[in-house]
């Protein structure tokens, strides 16, 4: 009897911290729609440092002009800071991720900057 029990009890907590170790809590990132990102940085960041603003605005201006290799390196300076809040954190890895992709999309066409730019990050990464 005092096997059974012993088992039971095992068996429990195995399942108890299986579930806790797989929490809910962690989805990945989701990209951020293109159009989205010039708003959203620049909500996430009106109360920035002067120097982390400014990088903000540069991905901005890099978008406005379709600059997606400039973006994606700004926006790598920008979400490696020290001191970035939650919403600037997620804001930042969420536009990594689309600005990426459309590196990627550009790429696909011929994009020799583009190419360039993935390689650099893939060989540094």
């Amino acid at each position: 009897m005092r096997l059974i029990l012993t088992n039971v009890i095992t068996a429990f907590l195995l399942v108890a911290f299986i579930n806790v170790g797989c929490g809910r809590g962690s989805a990945p990132l989701s990209p951020l729609p293109e159009e989205q990102i010039p708003s959203a940085l620049q909500e996430a960041f009106v109360k920035a440092q002067p120097e982390v603003k400014d990088l903000a605005n540069q991905v901005v201006a890099a978008l406005q002009t379709k600059d997606y290799s400039k973006a994606f390196l700004v926006l790598q300076i920008l979400g490696g800071h020290s001191g970035l809040n939650k919403q600037q954190q997620n804001v930042a890895s969420r536009s990594i991720l689309t600005v990426n992709g459309l590196l990627q999309a550009a790429q696909e066409k011929g994009d020799f900057q583009a190419a360039e730019t993935l390689n650099t990050y893939r060989a540094n990464k």
